[in-house]
């Protein structure tokens, strides 16, 4: 509406102005114009009365014709006639209304109209016709006529503009605001809307005003957009899930290749209870065993084949490859399901795993195979950084007091913490500023395909949070790895 009231009132504004001049200049032309002919017809009672006073002048003098003018005047209702002596100091009954300065003209016979005034404020026009006598003298015949009817005049033209201009305004007001409503107010509500909707991302609305002004031709580009803006959604949705897609392949290879380093130390790890299943089994099918001995070794031939499924299906789980799943999750539960994983590999390395669980269960809200596969990335990376050996700490705690990076855009109250430390050859300053970046490893060729740590840094940031690096060259590096804390299954 605020539109509408300001084009009404430029509109108005616009036509009061014009109409206030139109009046103006009329009034004005219309003033002198009445002006002009009361002149006119000051000038005609004053040609008729000189030319008769002229005449008896001749015949009876002065005395007669100025007796005849004074009796004239009592003919007059609008106008007062007088006799005047333009001179200096004339009697005071036959003083003109008006300086002497004045009248110069009359001495050259001219006539002289003018306005004066009087000391009530009313306004008269001044007539003059010159007469000279024939001593020399020169007189004039001065009418009077009151300029009441001009200003009569005047102010009623001036009530009659204002009442005009006053309709106006008030049926403008009204037509316009009627008009602007229809025309102006509704299709904006409605484009209001519109962009209120398309900016919730809202895209499944349409709107077309008809007609074919600017209102309509904002409509139709504002549904342009709106359509160049779904089809944009949909393509990033496309492209989003093209990019999710790849990258879950591109970490599904990473986790066979970390899945193959793992393969050769279980596959030792697995020739131990097979040769114990195998050595019982015979025993049981010699003839003459006692029953204890055949129950006993029936049993361990138990144990050790639920110690191998159990590896065997850790080892599925982690090659499976599923959809991520974030869920409140136990960190302790996810520490205690890398040991039989990485024993063997880290054994064959001379490398000793300590596990570190928190005391109280530390709850976070992640996807339990992609936070399985970062620890295992890290843990694999720092065995492959001690050749001589050495000892890696692997713990899970809550961090308090931290900061997090200006990237990270989770706003968790409270941060959980998983710590990879080694006792390894370190990395060094300008690598460490690398170590993330896709394809980059600083293995030899063949033993690396310098995605681990990017993948793991990017499972990390999915789930809001980032990795923390600590190194020193020839004493071993630290990796944590930082996750908001859940609570009832929510981030706290």
């Amino acid at each position: 509406m605020r539109l509408t009231t300001k084009i009404t009132l430029a509109v108005l504004l616009g036509v009061t102005l014009i109409f206030s001049a139109y009046s103006y200049f009329s009034i004005q032309r219309e003033r002198a114009q009445l002006k002009k002919n009361l002149s006119r017809e000051s000038r005609h009672i004053g040609e008729s009365l000189r030319v008769i006073m002229v005449e008896l002048w001749k015949q009876r003098g002065e005395k007669d014709a100025i007796l005849f003018l004074k009796k004239a005047n009592q003919g007059y209702k609008q106008t007062l006639v007088r006799w005047v002596w333009v001179e200096e100091n004339p009697p005071p009954e036959y003083q003109p209304r008006v300086p002497i300065e004045q009248l110069k003209a009359l001495r050259d016979e001219e006539t002289v109209a003018l306005l004066a005034g009087s000391p009530d404020g009313r306004d008269f026009l001044l007539t003059y016709l010159p007469l000279l006598t024939d001593d020399g003298r020169i007189g004039a015949i001065e009418l009077t006529e009151s300029m009441d009817e001009l200003h009569d005049y005047v102010e009623e033209s001036l009530r009659r503009s204002a009442l005009v201009i006053g309709a106006s305004i008030v049926s403008g007001v009204l037509f316009m605001g009627v008009l602007g409503s229809i025309w102006v107010e509704r299709p904006m509500r409605k484009l209001k809307a519109q962009a209120e909707r398309i900016g919730t991302g809202d895209f499944t609305t349409s709107i077309n005003l008809p007609g074919s002004g600017e209102i309509t031709e904002l409509s139709e580009t504002i549904e342009k957009m709106r359509g160049q803006l779904a089809e944009a959604r949909e393509a990033e949705r496309i492209a989003n899930e093209q990019r999710i897609e790849a990258l879950e392949r591109l970490r599904h290879s990473e986790r066979l290749a970390t899945l193959g380093q793992l393969s050769a130390g279980i596959a030792h790890e697995l020739g131990t209870p097979l040769n114990v299943i195998s050595g019982r089994a015979k025993l049981i099918s010699r003839p003459g065993m006692e029953a204890d001995d055949i129950s006993r070794s029936a049993r361990i031939i138990g144990e050790q084949s639920e110690r191998m499924t159990q590896i065997i299906r850790q080892l599925l789980s982690f090659a499976r490859r599923e959809k991520p799943r974030k869920q409140p999750i136990d960190l302790n539960t996810v520490l205690r399901g890398l040991q039989p994983l990485l024993d063997p590999t880290a054994h064959k390395q001379g490398v000793s795993l300590v596990i570190k669980e928190a005391e109280q269960p530390l709850p976070a809200y992640a996807d339990p195979g992609q936070s399985q596969q970062v620890l295992l990335n890290l843990t694999l990376n720092a065995i492959q950084a001690m050749p001589e050996g050495g000892e890696i700490e692997i713990s899970c705690t809550v961090a308090d007091d931290v900061k997090p990076p200006d990237s990270v855009k989770e706003q968790a109250q409270r941060w959980v913490k998983l710590e990879v430390s080694d006792q390894g050859v370190g990395i060094d300053e300008e690598k460490l500023r690398k170590i993330f970046d896709p394809f980059y490893t600083t293995k030899d060729v063949g033993e690396g395909t310098g995605l681990g740590l990017s993948i793991a840094y990017g499972i990390v940031e999915e789930h809001g949070g980032w990795i923390d690096v600590k190194s020193t060259p020839g004493e071993g590096s630290c990796f944590s790895v930082y996750l908001p804390e859940a609570t009832d299954g929510h981030v706290v």
